[in-house]
């Protein structure tokens, strides 16, 4: 994912679209069961998701990945130095602990 380095007359960065090999990272059942509980999260917690769809998208890849590699939806908007064992914790397991916390998700 890019953005440019000038945001646009609306304010908001161009953000690259995911694409179906964007996709093709993450099984395809994780992707839709993730995307459904971003949205039932955030809707029936009052939580906010990013303004821009991309970044959801992405962020729904991610967790689907995650759940492919480790079983579990960590947050992918962090470096993980071993992801099995963080996995482990509750920390970072989506619905992470600041999105609880602020209601808001990248």
């Amino acid at each position: 994912m890019s953005e440019s380095s000038d945001p646009g007359e609306d304010g908001a960065y161009a953000v690259d679209r995911p694409t179906d090999d964007d996709r093709a990272q993450a099984d395809p059942r994780n992707l839709q069961k993730m995307s459904r509980f971003v949205s039932s999260f955030a809707r029936k917690s009052g939580s906010y998701l990013h303004p821009q769809t991309e970044i959801t998208e992405f962020l729904v890849i991610g967790l689907a990945k995650h759940i492919d590699e480790v079983g579990r939806p960590l947050c992918p908007c962090n470096f993980y130095v071993d992801k099995a064992e963080e996995a482990t914790r509750s920390t970072w397991i989506c619905p992470c602990e600041e999105m609880q916390r602020w209601k808001y998700c990248h």
